[in-house]
């Protein structure tokens, strides 16, 4: 398949579970034949982020890997009911037609399982402003993941729907790549 898949997961923390999911969701559409390339809040100076410089190094570097990519993957804990304004922050520099008919799907983690909701509705209608084509969001509590240090262990029912996730997804960008004529 060799497509590309942009990851954002742009929690400010070393140790954030949102990457970790992200990571585990990378792995297994890796080992399906796309390659996932990843961009965190580090990535980025502030600045450029804050200021919208499309151009700054940093920033051309994520929008012309989105626009060329198969897909979007998007992660971040939940802050106050929703996706984290540094993700925010960082997708209003992806321009409006970078995503068209792309799969795009959200990760997200919490402590409260009902913010699965909120989020949800956040990432589905982000990825209909950039008629993006949503997968159903997946979302880790906390309590479904025992962390520490940079590494995790999912609960069984976590872990396949990470699995499951990871799997529409590479259906989802198969399908999306065959519907396009060849040259």
């Amino acid at each position: 398949m060799s497509q590309s898949i942009v990851f954002l997961a742009p929690s400010p923390s070393d140790a954030s579970r949102s990457a970790f999911i992200a990571h585990v969701v990378a792995s297994d559409v890796q080992r399906a034949g796309c390659h996932p390339a990843f961009f965190s809040l580090r990535d980025f100076e502030p600045a450029d982020v804050l200021f919208g410089r499309s151009t700054a190094p940093g920033v051309a570097r994520f929008i012309e890997a989105t626009k060329a990519a198969a897909a979007l993957v998007l992660a971040t804990p939940v802050y106050k009911a929703t996706y984290a304004g540094a993700l925010k922050a960082i997708v209003d520099l992806i321009p409006p037609d970078a995503l068209v008919d792309k799969p795009a799907l959200g990760i997200s983690t919490a402590r409260v399982a009902t913010h699965a909701i909120g989020v949800n509705q956040a990432y589905v209608a982000l990825f209909g402003f950039f008629r993006a084509r949503a997968q159903d969001a997946l979302f880790v509590s906390d309590d479904e993941l025992q962390f520490a240090g940079g590494a995790g262990v999912l609960s069984i029912d976590a872990e396949q729907r990470v699995r499951k996730a990871a799997r529409v997804l590479v259906q989802a960008v198969y399908d999306a790549t065959q519907a396009v004529p060849q040259p």
